[in-house]
């Protein structure tokens, strides 16, 4: 789900291994007053869109084409919005602005960059001829209904062009419309702003086209499609950011027993000391391993038992009951090529009670950040992937020469 984050992202940036990834951010404006008066007669003169962009994935000193169009249909704080959505069915098909944008830092310090855009004054004109009911604030869905919002994006980044994605923290001040108009002859302001702490929905909008990869450990479209899951083994486990490819590993309840069997152990009679959850990174020419994010936890999922014979079918992720989440504070060895989790805690919870679980399977995904939101005094957790950042991480698979490992280090007591 990509409703109502902290952050949002616009842009274009394209890897050739993961492709190119286009996104775009929806959002609703409100005006600053509890109400306006706009004058028996108005002349809007310009619209400027003002947005805060404080960090980038890509090349600074790509000449990015901004784009801003109106929506055409209302959208709800208390919706649910996910990154695939048609945002084509959901915008005017014209664009109210467009922009060119390179990244000039003034000092190295200095990471935000504060934009204005100018739009269509048709925007200001229709927002200066709206009626006195829509612009009270205590009537602010009939302005929303009225004014429908904003929505950003940019141009495709080709292949070979590394492109950039950008950043929008969502606060008060971070976007604002202001639309300069003369009011009965007067040279006047109207501004509008995205609360982005109150009851104002925002939305992104994320394209991952995996087709444009070229090089030889290109996502494998075939796989990532394959919903039967007739394909149980991968070499390369891709772990993508902005609501990219997310990676599970299946672990079975047979297996651990198994497990335990082969080494003569009973659950509860010999002594875990430590349990580590090992990836091997992905090695080749050119691969920076500076810019290997690490994750820096897991997350489990698992199908659970309905009767002593019947269990939930897994025709998708959305089947799968999540149990459990931990942050393990994730380390990534350069030297090595390889970053291993902690996870003696869970798993030794696991293992010693394996014999009356009611899971069949397990799921087990890297993720890189947990956030929690709260809505109407009801929590609910996401476990999301750094939603906010374009990051990457690429680790070997199962079918690999050096496939991921569980090791435990235990005693068994001598009676």
């Amino acid at each position: 789900m990509t409703m109502n984050l902290q952050y949002n992202s616009f842009g274009s940036y394209y890897d050739p291994i993961l492709g190119t990834t286009t996104a775009g951010m929806a959002f609703q404006l409100a005006p600053t007053a509890d109400s306006m008066d706009f004058g028996t007669t108005h002349t809007v003169d310009s619209v400027i869109l003002q947005i805060v962009v404080d960090d980038r994935t890509g090349e600074d000193s790509y000449n990015q084409t901004i784009k801003v169009y109106e929506l055409n249909k209302t959208i709800y704080y208390d919706s649910v919005y996910y990154p695939v959505i048609n945002i084509n069915s959901m915008i005017n098909s014209a664009p109210i602005a467009t922009k060119q944008y390179v990244r000039t830092p003034k000092d190295r310090w200095e990471t935000a960059d504060t934009l204005e855009i100018y739009l269509d004054t048709s925007i200001g004109e229709k927002l200066v001829s709206a009626p006195s009911n829509v612009m009270l604030y205590d009537s602010i869905s009939l302005f929303y209904d009225y004014f429908n919002g904003l929505y950003i994006t940019t141009d495709d980044a080709g292949q070979g062009v590394t492109g950039r994605m950008n950043r929008i923290p969502l606060s008060t001040l971070d976007i604002s419309l202001s639309v300069y108009y003369k009011r009965d002859g007067q040279d006047t302001v109207a501004t509008y702003w995205h609360y982005g702490s109150g009851y104002m929905a925002s939305f992104t909008a994320v394209q991952h086209d995996y087709t444009t990869a070229t090089h030889p450990l290109k996502v494998n479209t075939a796989t990532l499609n394959d919903t039967s899951r007739t394909v149980s083994l991968d070499s390369t486990l891709y772990i993508q950011g902005l609501f990219g490819i997310t990676p599970m590993m299946k672990i079975r309840k047979d297996d651990i027993q198994n497990w335990l069997v082969s080494k003569n152990l009973s659950a509860g009679q010999f002594a875990i000391s430590r349990i580590l959850l090992e990836f091997d990174v992905e090695r080749f020419a050119g691969y920076e391993l500076d810019k290997t994010v690490t994750p820096i936890g897991l997350f489990y999922r698992a199908i659970q038992k309905t009767s002593d014979t019947a269990t939930v079918s897994y025709p998708s992720l959305t089947a799968i009951t999540e149990l459990n989440s931990t942050l393990f504070g994730g380390a990534l060895n350069k030297t090595l090529y390889k970053y291993s989790m902690k996870v003696t805690y869970d798993f030794t919870n696991i293992i010693k009670n394996i014999e009356t679980s009611n899971s069949t399977i397990m799921y087990v995904s890297p993720y890189t950040q947990l956030t929690s939101t709260s809505y109407y005094g009801t929590t609910t957790y996401s476990y999301i992937e750094n939603q906010a950042y374009l990051y990457q991480t690429l680790l070997k698979g199962t079918s690999s020469s050096r496939p991921p490992r569980l090791i435990i280090t235990y005693a068994k007591p001598k009676y």
